[in-house]
């Protein structure tokens, strides 16, 4: 979310004239113009395609969803520290740097919300409890869409006063190593587990059971009129109608 709201403002800023400071301080950007950011666009688009369709569903066979996400988070951390510094290469190499960060962060993207999204439903103690889990996932990945690209707009802002244009982008990196550690801590369900328990079964099930008891009461009471209350109508015997003629013994 915050590299999709800092790449554009990146893309587009002005090349910087001011000598560069190593290691962080310098500023700038590769002063594109808004078609030229559309055509890169159109490539991640491709590109996300690509790698969600194609390289995914081989992955996954093969590593599974957990090492494919533990994979993809920890290279974020190492995207979001790199990216600034492709303003700092020579020119006839900087198209190049930014369209295989465009490229490394479309794949890594593609390849780490559908692990996500398979493990938090597997992860579900009961299906019951399903949409619960995902309407709080949902509902916190829209609070992040809300207030990450305010905030590394913020500091990105307050990076530039202060010559440092890379600001924005270390802060979110770091923000990715935390997650990056989390990953390691993370265990995935075993495959095949299914998420029906008896008490699932017992709520889902949409057969009526009725009490045998209940069938003989009411056949009582619909042929012995003259009997008031339950306890005569149980001790009663029960009439039993032959459904041929309508009549009861």
């Amino acid at each position: 979310m915050s590299f999709d709201q800092l790449m554009p403002i990146f893309l587009s800023s002005k090349v910087s004239k001011v000598p560069p400071n190593l290691p962080f301080k310098f500023t700038g950007g590769f002063g594109m113009s808004s078609k030229d950011e559309g055509v890169l666009m159109v490539g991640q688009g491709i590109s996300t395609m690509f790698a969600q369709a194609v390289l995914f569903p081989l992955l996954a066979r093969r590593f599974g969803c957990l090492k494919i996400f533990r994979l993809t988070v920890i290279m974020w951390p190492i995207l979001y520290f790199l990216v600034p510094y492709t303003v700092l290469l020579p020119r006839e190499y900087r198209m190049l740097g930014i369209c295989f960060c465009l490229l490394w962060r479309t794949t890594a993207q593609a390849l780490s919300y559908p692990p996500n999204n398979i493990m938090l439903t597997n992860s579900a103690p009961s299906m019951l409890v399903l949409g619960t889990i995902n309407g709080a996932a949902g509902s916190t990945a829209s609070l992040c869409r809300a207030f990450g690209p305010t905030i590394t707009g913020f500091i990105h802002s307050k990076g530039l006063n202060v010559g440092v244009s890379g600001l924005g982008w270390w802060i979110t990196g770091i923000v990715c190593i935390i997650g990056a550690f989390e990953s390691l801590l993370m265990t995935e369900p075993k495959m095949g587990k299914s998420l029906a328990s008896p008490m699932d079964e017992e709520a889902t099930d949409d057969r009526i059971m009725i009490n045998p008891l209940s069938i003989d009461a009411a056949l009582v009471a619909a042929t012995r009129p003259e009997l008031s209350n339950a306890d005569e109508i149980l001790r009663a015997p029960r009439s039993r109608t032959d459904p041929k003629d309508g009549t009861g013994s």
